[in-house]
């Protein structure tokens, strides 16, 4: 099929308000600090933070999920500066997210 979706795992656009703490090599190089998701999967997420970070960093996130709390580990795969400090991130989880198969309905 030539029009079908190149990802693993569909995106939806939700927006979550995220807390997240970034680490290189396990050494935490952010305080507790917040972002909010522009698009989100069982196996990652597209979110807007208002701090430079590296790709290939870890990241710790939390989101709040209207009344649910998910946290997760990922890995940074890309940022790119959005301009007046916002950066926007994709961040690949380290494992599948189960919670978060049923956003399409809910």
């Amino acid at each position: 099929m030539p029009n079908a979706e190149p990802r693993q795992s569909i995106r939806v656009h939700k927006l979550f308000l995220t807390s997240y703490i970034n680490r290189e090599d396990e050494e935490q190089k952010t305080p507790v600090s917040v972002g909010r998701t522009l698009d989100i999967s069982t196996i990652g997420v597209g979110m807007e933070i208002f701090q430079e970070i590296q790709t290939g960093s870890t990241m710790d996130l939390e989101f709040d999920l209207q009344g649910s709390l998910l946290t997760v580990r990922g890995r940074v795969i890309h940022i790119r500066p959005e301009g007046e400090g916002s950066y926007v991130i994709g961040v690949e989880f380290d494992e599948p997210q189960k919670m978060l198969e049923n956003l399409r309905t809910g």
